[in-house]
């Protein structure tokens, strides 16, 4: 298809050539002064040339129609990039890491231009389902890596003139600016892949010995979850089913980056549209979107135009919604106005940085958000973590080991049977396959929202609640260890 564009656009050119020519050739037998205006606009309207300017517009309409019709066609001017061998189809993750890693290490070579390098990578992070490409320069050139699982996964060694030329064409793509090397920039682009398109985040950040790559990838390959999808207990289940039949309030989630926060609010908005079919209008302000959402009015951060998650979430107010989602709450500003949207009828899912569910809490208090409105207006606030699951193979029984015996002790967790594994084929030695999700919820209640009232601490809020019934993430992931999904020590190391 894309030599099809090539000679299409040659033919289009010598056409364009043709009529230049009769344009300033006006004699057949040889060279005449130049015609005037008029005379050349007589000159191309003449039968003899109308052929020749007809040819010329039919040819440039199949060159763009075929070009936008082809999957993830490219300009004409880049040049083809080595294409990444088929994986078998019922390749584990780490077999497909493997051969990708093989791979990409055959088809990146000294010669190798930056943009061919670049189509190679994210192909390859597609592949094994990674979540962001790395690229960290060093003295002796440069490394990339996945992170595939949580897991940062060594791909690929460069040399110094390879580094240099992928980012000057991350710098192309995501158009920034391309001589400035000192100061960090973010941008953004989509990548054109044969099964659709992969969206990028890109990040750079000047080092000691040159400029470090992080690309977040989002898009590709994922679909829409459902809460079923979000490794729920059966409790944790019928608990977030009964938070969003609530007409209005705010639902908070929190953990780290890359803990599955936005795909649990994603899961929510399906149950919510399955629930209240065409009464769910949902509306989100949103950095980045992650996913496209059926049914869902979804708005992107800008501020180079101003549009930030304060003026995106008033300007979504105006549009009669009746379920908001704020990417996240960072400042006192958008926490005072989520709050207020909360008070006057909306149901607002949001995201907010803490270290626990209690701890949600504190830090809206810390934005300045008065305590009584927030208990009134708080419906709950949801931790959670991610976790690597046993591989299913290789799984055996465990015994806990002195230091874990006494951790679980100082837990009150004893008494419990656990499993480790050896590692095998199946799990290419780490023991892991894949990750599921733990989860601390801390519902509302009237002892609670008195409580927060008087604007309590963390740790005096997280007792409470404990009381009340809540399930801390520890006990949740000793749980999960002691069901055989994951080991104590992904536990401990998770939930700490």
């Amino acid at each position: 298809m894309e030599t099809l564009s090539r000679a299409l656009l040659a033919l289009s050119l010598m056409a364009i050539g043709v009529i230049v020519m009769a344009l300033v050739l006006p004699d057949v037998g040889g060279v005449g002064p130049p015609p005037s205006p008029d005379a050349a606009i007589a000159t191309v309207t003449t039968a003899a040339t109308q052929p020749l300017v007809l040819l010329a517009l039919v040819l440039a309409a199949i060159l763009v129609m075929v070009s936008a019709a082809t999957p993830g066609s490219r300009p004409m001017s880049a040049a083809i990039s080595p294409r990444l061998p088929p994986l078998p189809a019922n390749a584990s993750t780490p077999a497909r890491l493997a051969l990708t890693r093989e791979a990409i290490t055959r088809a990146v070579t000294p010669t190798t231009s930056g943009e061919q390098v670049l189509d190679v990578l994210i192909e390859g992070a597609a592949r094994c389902g990674a979540s962001d490409v790395h690229v960290q320069p060093s003295g002796e050139g440069g490394q990339v890596t996945f992170r595939v699982d949580g897991q940062l996964e060594p791909v690929l060694e460069v040399s110094h003139v390879t580094l240099q030329s992928l980012t000057n064409r991350l710098k192309v793509v995501a158009k920034l600016v391309h001589y400035k090397s000192d100061a960090p920039q973010d941008g953004g682009f989509s990548h054109p892949m044969s099964d659709g398109q992969v969206d990028v985040r890109l990040s750079l950040l000047p080092t000691q010995h040159g400029e470090k790559a992080v690309l977040r990838l989002t898009g590709l390959g994922r679909k829409v979850p459902t809460l079923d999808d979000l490794g729920l207990t059966r409790t944790e289940h019928e608990q977030l089913e009964r938070l969003l039949q609530k007409p209005q309030g705010l639902l908070f989630f929190t953990g780290p980056t890359g803990s599955g926060k936005t795909t649990s609010i994603y899961g929510a908005l399906q149950h919510l549209r399955a629930v209240r079919g065409g009464n769910a209008q949902i509306a989100s302000i949103e950095d980045p979107i992650e996913l496209t959402l059926p049914h869902a009015a979804q708005t992107q951060v800008n501020r180079s135009t101003g549009l930030d998650f304060a003026s995106g979430l008033r300007a979504i107010l105006r549009q009669d919604p009746n379920i908001i989602v704020v990417g996240e709450i960072r400042d006192a500003e958008t926490a005072g106005i989520a709050v207020q949207a909360g008070l006057t009828g909306h149901l607002i899912l949001t995201t907010v940085h803490a270290d626990s569910a209690a701890g949600v809490f504190n830090r809206l208090l810390e934005m300045g958000v008065e305590p009584a409105i927030l208990a009134s207006v708080s419906l709950a606030a949801i931790s959670q973590r991610l976790v690597r699951k046993l591989c299913l193979y290789c799984r055996a029984s465990h015994v806990p080991t002195e230091e874990q015996s006494k951790r679980l002790l100082a837990a009150g967790l004893t008494g419990r049977a656990f499993f480790t594994s050896k590692g095998c084929e199946q799990c290419g030695g780490a023991g892991y396959i894949g990750r599921v999700a733990i989860f601390e919820v801390l519902e509302m209640s009237m002892a609670l929202r008195e409580k927060l009232s008087a604007t309590p601490n963390t740790q005096s809020l997280m007792e409470l609640a404990v009381k009340n019934g809540t399930v801390p993430l520890l006990t949740a992931a000793v749980a999960r260890a002691a069901e055989g999904i994951t080991t104590l020590d992904e536990a401990f190391r998770v939930a700490g």
